[in-house]
């Protein structure tokens, strides 16, 4: 039985690495991104990798690509996520935070908040968003950002805290990114 395992998973990352150049954790190669995806009743042509923990009342929409080793925490409030998103790698959304709770013994309640996502925004890697936070649409979010506030449509954002640093914008089928100075 081990040695069928093994040769088993053996065969699936021979192909993974055939196919795509990619090696990736063995629970990669048992389920299928866009089948978890459907699992959640995801819009058509999103993909969340296996490693993307995934709790509570979660909305993603078309074309979503959630990439390894997220979380997104819906347990507390919403997670709306539009159309056309990139969420990267380690990236984490909180619907809450229970510091005062902590803190007070249990006599404070959670700090709880809706994260709401417009269509066609890149969040970066490693990316936190706290509770209580929308981020428009067309917008980028830097790497190792932490989003604490809302960011407005067509907005270039990264840092931590997340600060505003540029806009998008869309013309003609071109994207250019001004930055503030």
């Amino acid at each position: 039985m081990e040695n069928y395992i093994k040769e088993y998973l053996d065969k699936l990352r021979f192909e993974m690495k055939k196919k795509y150049n990619r090696v990736l954790p063995t629970n990669e190669l048992l389920y299928d991104r866009w089948e978890k995806a459907k699992f959640l009743n995801c819009g058509e042509g999103t993909s969340i990798y296996d490693t993307s923990v995934i709790m509570g009342d979660v909305e993603i929409g078309k074309n979503v690509w959630v990439g390894p080793y997220t979380i997104l925490e819906g347990i507390n409030g919403k997670i709306k996520i539009g159309d056309f998103c990139h969420i990267s790698s380690g990236v984490q959304i909180f619907t809450h935070n229970s510091v005062k709770y902590v803190l007070t013994s249990g006599q404070a309640n959670f700090d709880k908040g809706d994260v709401i996502i417009g269509n066609n925004a890149y969040i970066g890697p490693a990316t936190i968003i706290k509770h209580g936070v929308n981020i428009g649409n067309f917008c980028v979010i830097g790497a190792n950002s932490f989003v604490n506030k809302n960011i407005p449509d067509y907005s270039i954002a990264f840092g931590t805290p997340i600060r505003i640093v540029g806009k998008i914008i869309l013309k003609d089928g071109d994207i250019e990114f001004i930055y503030s100075t």
